[in-house]
């Protein structure tokens, strides 16, 4: 490289193709998440823990569940 050349343009660090992958992984991922959010809300549901515990434990999943649902609406399409 002489000293009148530029210096070589630095590639993209992922490409496009990439990163529609990894968001759509991500989504698969957290779609999964959910699931088994959903599992265990049902187990809540149909434990025999005291009905204060069973509400407080329902209620921290459907907090996680929507904070889940809010990071997966701020993920781009495909």
């Amino acid at each position: 490289m002489s000293a009148d050349s530029p210096p070589p343009r630095m590639g993209p660090i992922c490409s496009f193709p990439n990163s529609v992958r990894l968001v759509v992984n991500m989504k698969a991922e957290l779609q999964e998440v959910m699931n088994m959010l959903r599992k265990l809300q049902g187990a809540i549901d149909f434990s025999n823990a005291p009905m204060a515990e069973r509400e407080e434990l329902a209620g921290d999943v459907a907090d996680i569940m929507d904070a889940l649902f809010e990071a997966m609406k701020k993920l781009p399409d495909e």
